[in-house]
């Protein structure tokens, strides 16, 4: 089958990922490429499709030639980069970006972060954003480029919470009782992207899109667990001190990346929806509750 459209992802596995790749490889008219360390994985995730809707190309980001050898004849590239560590990233994102562009990459979609709304070197995550962005706004003679700006993902939860919720019937943070945090689902995420990466390239140009889908203090978070649950569940408001151990000593999280989340906690708040957001997805965004509603056995 020949296809209208052929669309290059990296970084197309993960909770961004799925939601984006569905919904691509639901339209008739577009055939998808997969850059992945694993196509085994790939491969159980998305299932077999018709011939030539799914290519999947195994490569990392140490070594593009793959990326370099599979680019050609594609039209858009979806750039998610999942680095160890923001070292290098932005070199990263940048060589992935140019040989794009040089193959006759008509756009490019960036995930980057809503930190990078944040004054420049405030903190590390910022400033990696900020330079991912930079990056690639400034290859010469490039053509489009569009940047989603997500919050925080609903997905991380997963994590931290998960576990305090499972043995301690609680979620812990350093944030005020009334503060709220800045809530976004990773399904959000990947189907806005998906859209703009099917509506004509004129329609988004250079656009820049943060996403806050659903902001909720810390009672409110508990609240809708406890109602979905079906138990009680409750917030502890620790200091920072308990929270860098938590996040150094426990979890091993590094220290530049423990102290940002720190920071973050107390600097990064948004009250409201991101304006628009249900324009740019032809819905609503996913509430915190739907997406707990979605997931409530990860957190019994």
């Amino acid at each position: 089958m020949v296809y209208d459209h052929k669309i290059y992802l990296i970084g197309a596995t993960g909770n961004i990922g799925r939601p984006l790749v569905r919904k691509l490889l639901s339209n008739p008219k577009v055939s998808l490429t997969l850059f992945a360390r694993s196509p085994a994985k790939v491969q159980e995730i998305y299932g077999n499709q018709p011939a030539g809707k799914l290519q999947i190309v195994q490569g990392d980001h140490e070594n593009l030639k793959p990326f370099e050898d599979s680019i050609a004849g594609h039209t858009r590239l979806f750039l998610l980069i999942q680095a160890n560590s923001f070292k290098n990233s932005e070199r990263i994102v940048r060589s992935f970006a140019e040989k794009a562009y040089a193959s006759g990459i008509q756009q490019v979609v960036l995930i980057s972060g809503i930190c990078t709304n944040m004054s420049w070197r405030s903190n590390v995550i910022a400033e990696a954003g900020y330079n991912w962005e930079n990056a690639v706004n400034s290859i010469p003679n490039r053509r489009a480029f569009v940047t989603l700006r997500p919050a925080y993902f609903m997905s991380n939860q997963l994590g931290t919470d998960a576990l305090s919720i499972k043995s301690s019937n609680k979620i812990i943070d350093t944030r005020g009782l009334e503060s709220p945090k800045a809530w976004i689902s990773p399904n959000d995420i990947g189907e806005l992207a998906a859209i703009i990466l099917q509506e004509p390239i004129e329609k988004h140009e250079d656009a820049v899109y943060d996403m806050v889908g659903d902001p909720k203090t810390p009672k409110e978070h508990a609240e809708i667990l406890s109602r979905v649950l079906g138990r009680e569940i409750v917030y502890e408001k620790v200091t920072d001190e308990q929270c860098y151990d938590m996040m150094t000593k426990q979890a091993g999280m590094p220290h530049a990346l423990a102290y940002t989340m720190l920071y973050l906690s107390k600097e990064l708040e948004y009250d409201h929806v991101s304006p628009g957001l249900s324009v740019l997805l032809g819905r609503q965004p996913e509430t915190l509750e739907q997406w707990i509603e979605k997931n409530k056995n990860s957190f019994l």
